[in-house]
């Protein structure tokens, strides 16, 4: 009897890796250049006394001294404080946000490509004119959003990015403004590969519209959610350009975040080594925030 298939030729799988290689080779270079090393090096910088403008030879090891230190630092316990207050208030909303419009363009709208267009185009432009066009916006004394506030007989109205009260959620609003592009789009592809026969069974079994969306299209794109859940707590995490640009801090340390901080120190007060004591912990905090979702996607999402 012959054999139906035979089985692959050795030089044949040879070459197969070799192309293999041969792609993914410049990405490995790269990423070992510009992520691997850096992270080595930061580690290591992490235990010394080390400051920007010292020379190697003053350079001495101080083992944990960096990391106790950080226990006792307002600031960095601030800035700290700050990143968590701007995850709870970023992650949330871009999520309820991005999943809102998706579904709302999902249905048949006039200009349907036009409005994915638009809603996309703040998360592709570049973040720096976004900064700038929102602080003159949000400007107090000048701005175009209080003047209208005030024509429409509010008369005093929020102060926006020079209140230490209002300045972070502030931040927080214009960076969901900008990012929800992405959650968008996912979620848009997320929803159109729901199979339509679960929606059809739910609805002759006497499922309602609600009772479809929370039944049957929720749990369907509980994958997608928890993807877009990391990378959104990785992204407000490591947020840096918009709050430096916006309020570079303030006002006093309203809005000085992890990053801001982390940058504050080694470019200010010159002490990369404790700096990099704070970029480690919070790398340990990004590894140990996604390990526990991936633990409970593996639980939950089916």
């Amino acid at each position: 009897m012959k054999q139906l298939s035979q089985p692959v030729p050795r030089l044949y799988n040879a070459r197969e890796t070799r192309l293999a290689w041969l792609f993914i080779t410049p990405y490995l270079i790269g990423y070992t250049l510009f992520h691997f090393l850096p992270l080595v090096m930061s580690f290591l910088m992490s235990f010394t006394n080390l400051k920007y403008i010292s020379r190697l030879d003053k350079v001495k090891f101080i083992g944990l001294s960096n990391y106790t230190e950080m226990f006792g630092d307002e600031m960095f316990l601030g800035s700290l404080w700050n990143s968590v207050l701007f995850t709870l208030m970023y992650v949330p909303f871009i999520l309820v946000v991005g999943l809102a419009l998706a579904v709302l363009v999902n249905k048949k709208l006039y200009a349907r490509n036009l409005i994915r267009s638009m809603i996309f185009m703040p998360y592709v432009s570049n973040m720096v004119a976004v900064a700038v066009v929102w602080s003159i916006l949000l400007d107090p004394i000048s701005g175009p959003i209080n003047m209208t506030l005030k024509a429409l007989g509010i008369a005093d109205p929020p102060m926006w990015l020079m209140s230490s009260d209002s300045a972070l959620p502030t931040v927080a609003m214009i960076a969901i403004w900008q990012g929800v592009g992405l959650q968008f789009i996912t979620y848009l592809a997320a929803l159109q590969n729901v199979p339509v026969e679960l929606k059809e069974a739910a609805s002759i079994d006497g499922a309602n519209t609600r009772q479809i969306f929370f039944h049957v299209t929720l749990p369907s794109i509980l994958p997608t959610t928890f993807l877009l859940t990391i990378t959104s707590i990785i992204g407000s995490l490591k947020n840096f350009t918009i709050i430096q640009v916006m309020t570079a801090g303030g006002p006093g340390n309203a809005t000085t975040v992890l990053p801001l901080n982390i940058i504050n120190t080694a470019f200010s007060t010159m002490r990369m080594g404790y700096a990099s004591a704070q970029a480690m912990v919070m790398f340990v905090i990004v590894m140990v925030v996604t390990a526990v979702q991936w633990k409970l996607q593996k639980k939950y999402v089916d």
